[in-house]
């Protein structure tokens, strides 16, 4: 079962398999200590050196790791003996306890330095990606701005003057015909034409209001006059 979790194990699957915390909670503290000591038991068996820590070291080592690196995965252990096994460490012939614990911390003291590593890169990432967001929001918005500006009211008295204006000032711009400045300055002049600012000057006086309400009065009375079917 060691075997086939250590072949191929990733630094990814390490970090993302369940944390010691969270076996303990569902197996126990025991069980969890128990499967700790199997890793450690084959880790020292696969190791030809003479001195070996004993059981009763294991099962102390074990319990050590089961409280200190409770956040940490069972494959976090796994991938640390299987890096210092294969990384060529050299025993010298002896192994005990204290050399597995080193050798246990420095994968962890790796795995800190990796996470930082690649928070700052995916920090960078993000910040080219929202920069380069930013840019195109730039380059774009006063293309949308300058759309929605050149939008004629369906109800604008010279609306069809005017999309004919920008129609052509586009194809002449098209063909060559007129700068992107002049075809700038042209659609310009078309905005300016197409906002209609209120002319209180236009709306007549409560006295000319009056009079004009009196005139349609009298104009409807005649009218009425005029055409009343007269009584048989």
């Amino acid at each position: 079962m060691l075997a086939d979790i250590s072949i191929g194990l990733t630094k990814a699957q390490a970090f993302s398999a369940p944390k010691i915390f969270q076996l303990t909670h569902r197996l126990g503290e025991r069980e969890v200590v128990k499967l700790l000591v199997v890793v450690l038991r084959a880790f020292v068996d696969s190791l030809r050196v003479k001195e070996k820590p004993d059981a009763a070291d294991l099962i102390e080592l074990a319990s050590t790791l089961a409280t200190t690196y409770t956040h940490d995965s069972l494959k976090d252990i796994i991938l640390a003996l299987k890096e210092a096994r294969t990384s060529g460490h050299n025993f010298f012939q002896a192994l005990d306890v204290s050399t597995l614990y080193r050798l246990i911390s420095e994968y962890f003291d790796r795995k800190a330095q990796y996470l930082e590593h690649r928070h700052l890169d995916q920090k960078a990432t993000g910040a080219g990606t929202e920069a380069t967001t930013v840019q195109l929001l730039g380059q774009a918005a006063p293309r949308m701005l300058e759309h929605v500006a050149q939008q004629i009211p369906a109800d604008h008295p010279n609306a069809a003057a005017l999309r004919h204006k920008l129609t052509i000032t586009k194809g002449r711009e098209a063909r060559g015909l007129i700068t992107p400045e002049q075809a700038a300055q042209q659609r310009a002049e078309a905005r300016q034409a197409i906002q209609r600012n209120p002319r209180p000057d236009w709306q007549p006086t409560p006295e000319a209001q009056e009079h004009m309400t009196q005139r349609h009065r009298r104009e409807e009375k005649a009218l009425l006059e005029r055409y009343r079917t007269p009584n048989p």
